[in-house]
């Protein structure tokens, strides 16, 4: 083949070589949808070099030798998310990414929390071979609380900014590397780097001293991307688009039971005995505190103004 062969016959002998000799009209549409991203992510070395549209798709810098550290998707059973044991700390971007629409690509490292030990090696699940837990490094944006400096087990890739996934963990103190803007795996999607959020139907955010809810009757955040609600089972649960993210463990003893706002301002799981199965942890009060189902995903009591319990959730 020469230089002079135009660009479209090049790309039909490429997917000539990739199929085999009778494809299935299944395995044509498969390997010319695979074709095609290997040309948007690494167009040169999948038209010029001996590798298969597969191989390409993870883009440049992808082998184990090449220092960079593999995506989180590849090592986390297909989730674009920190994996347990680690935390986002800190991150950078590539402007203009097609990924991302011709937006900038968030790339987020995932630390291993101090006193977690990860083996160093290369990731073999796909043709991201990069680095697993290699390189102590940090950017620091992000979970400042969390002091020192570890491994970077993987990297969380984002068309939504750090301080709109971890808002009030990551600052928006920027570094740009465009040398990344073409990294990629298999199991990054549009689905998992554009975070779809599921719109609940609509429901009260609030609960006041002595309001309780029943099983089947919903908390709803104002924004309607994040719902509470008692399970049949007895289970208080707070659910958004990852699914099922915070819960009482209260099955199945509180079958049958209800939540309860207490009149001591505190939050209450009882049974139907009346047997209180959880209780949050502030402080009882004589002063007027009511729930409130937060649009950041966060189920939290108020006294006035000021939040006195919350849970750990997030929704972006």
């Amino acid at each position: 083949m020469t230089t002079s062969t135009p660009l479209s016959e090049r790309i039909v002998n490429r997917l000539a070589q990739l199929g085999n000799r009778r494809p299935s009209r299944r395995s044509f549409l498969t390997t010319a949808t695979l074709a095609g991203t290997a040309l948007a992510v690494n167009p040169w070395d999948y038209l010029t070099k001996p590798q298969n549209a597969y191989a390409s798709v993870c883009g440049p810098g992808a082998t184990c030798d090449a220092g960079w550290s593999a995506m989180c998707c590849s090592i986390n059973k297909g989730h674009n998310t920190c994996p347990p044991n680690t935390f986002a700390g800190g991150w950078w971007k590539a402007d203009r990414s097609s990924f991302c629409g011709g937006a900038a690509r968030y790339y987020i490292d995932c630390n291993a929390k101090p006193g977690h030990h990860f083996h160093c090696r290369c990731n073999k699940s796909n043709c991201d071979h990069r680095y697993v837990a290699c390189n102590v490094f940090r950017y620091g944006q992000c979970n400042t609380q969390v002091k020192g400096t570890t491994a970077v087990v993987c990297r969380q890739i984002s068309c939504r900014p750090p301080w709109e996934l971890y808002p009030g963990k990551c600052g928006k103190s920027s570094a740009t590397d465009n040398n990344t803007r073409a990294h990629n795996a298999p199991c990054l999607t549009k689905a998992n780097t554009y975070p779809r959020l599921v719109t609940f139907k609509e429901g009260r955010a609030v609960l006041h001293e002595g309001q309780y809810r029943k099983t089947g009757q919903r908390l709803v955040a104002p924004n309607r991307h994040t719902k509470a609600y008692l399970q049949s089972d007895g289970d208080f649960v707070i659910a958004n688009q990852d699914g099922i993210v915070w819960s009482t463990r209260t099955s199945p003893e509180a079958r049958g039971g209800r939540l309860v706002m207490g009149k001591d301002g505190r939050l209450a799981v009882v049974d139907k005995s009346g047997t209180v199965r959880w209780r949050s942890s502030n402080p009882a009060t004589t002063t007027t505190s009511y729930l409130r189902l937060r649009n950041n995903g966060q189920l939290a009591i108020y006294r006035g103004d000021k939040v006195v319990w919350h849970t750990k959730t997030h929704t972006p």
